[in-house]
Order: structure tokens, then C-alpha cells, then sequence
């Protein structure tokens, strides 16, 4: 799956997290552990994605580390794997990507006010 996909899918659990949260918040707590083990495997499929494409040898600890502590866990890894004037924006990248799934979550939610 290329990277621009994986992103994708991660959009599109966060818009239906957001969703189904403004809807039916009770329900939608129980799905919280499903969609954070969605995102979590999309993640570890863009690391390994991306861990081939640049020849960065994997080790089982960091693979573990980003699937249990993914958000926390991908600084690391770019940081690591970049050459030293990529990292800035290497990171610069990832902000984006957390800002943009919050505003996924966002839109979901503002789907279902303007729905409601």
C-alpha cells in the first residue's frame, strides 16, 4: 500500500472516529480500541513502506515500540532514518499529519452537527 494511501485510510477512520463520536458518543467509545489498532497496523504499513524505500534495517524493538506507542514512537524513527537536513522537515511533515487527522476528527464531528 504506497504511503499516500495509508494516509488516506488514517484520514478516513479519524473523520468516522469524529463521526460516530458526535452521534453516539457511548457507543462509539467501545470503538475507540478498534480504530487505534486500525491506525496503528496503517502506521506500521507506512513505516515498513517507507523503512524499505530508504534501506533502513528494522529493528524488532523499534517495530514493537511503533505499533504500542505510534504517535510517540515516529519522531524517533524519522529522526533516525533522515540524513540531517531532512529531519526538520521530515518532522515538520509528521505535525502536519497529527494536525491534520485532529481536523479529520473535527469534520466528522461537524458532518454530524450540520446532519443533525
Amino acid at each position: 500500500m504506497s504511503h499516500q494511501r495509508v494516509v488516506l485510510w488514517v484520514m478516513i477512520l479519524m473523520a468516522a472516529t469524529g463521526l460516530l463520536d458526535a452521534s453516539r458518543a457511548d457507543d462509539a467509545a467501545q470503538l475507540h480500541l478498534a480504530v487505534g489498532v486500525a491506525v496503528s497496523y496503517l502506521c506500521f504499513l507506512w513505516y515498513r513502506g517507507d523503512s524499505d524505500a530508504r534501506g533502513y534495517r528494522r529493528s524488532r524493538w523499534l517495530s514493537v515500540a511503533l505499533v504500542a506507542f505510534t504517535v510517540a514512537t515516529i519522531p524517533y524513527y524519522l529522526v533516525r532514518s533522515r540524513r540531517g537536513g531532512e529531519r526538520g522537515q521530515a518532522l515538520l511533515a509528521y505535525a502536519a499529519y497529527l494536525a491534520a487527522a485532529a481536523f479529520a476528527v473535527w469534520v466528522g464531528m461537524a458532518v454530524h452537527i450540520g446532519l443533525a
